[in-house]
């Protein structure tokens, strides 16, 4: 049964779920960051939101991207996103820096993405089909 913290007004899959109630600006995740993080967070936001119906909250370390829950998180840092994404089974690639099992049907992925035209087909492939993994 879905959720609503009575705090910060999110809604959550499960009740009483962990999570930060610390809510800030997108743009201040930006600040004194080189311009290029925010330009690629822009190009990638755009193409998110081709996939479908998507919410977004920006927390104190992140941009959270939903569908029914959460698919993407995206942290900005000083010259790079760094973006971490489910799918059902383990994608070998050489962007993909880092991966975990978090579930039996889940597997975190890590990107580096330094510039806009990074967020490229294969890129929006891997997020089409986390995006539809958590839609079912």
């Amino acid at each position: 049964m879905p959720w609503k913290c009575p705090n910060c007004g999110r809604d959550f899959k499960n009740p009483h779920q962990a999570h930060s109630c610390w809510k800030v600006d997108v743009e201040e995740h930006f600040e004194n960051k080189n311009p290029n993080v925010y330009a690629t967070f822009e190009r990638l936001m755009e193409k998110v939101k081709t996939l479908g119906a998507v919410r977004v909250h920006s927390v104190k370390h992140a941009v959270m991207v939903r569908s029914t829950t959460t698919f993407l998180a995206i942290k900005p840092k000083k010259s790079y996103l760094s973006i971490e994404f489910l799918l059902p089974t383990e994608v070998t690639d050489f962007r993909i820096h880092k991966t975990f099992r978090v579930s039996k049907n889940r597997v975190a992925h890590f990107v580096i993405l330094e510039k806009p035209e990074e967020v490229n087909s294969s890129l929006l492939k891997w997020l089409r089909d986390s995006y539809a993994s958590v839609t079912k």
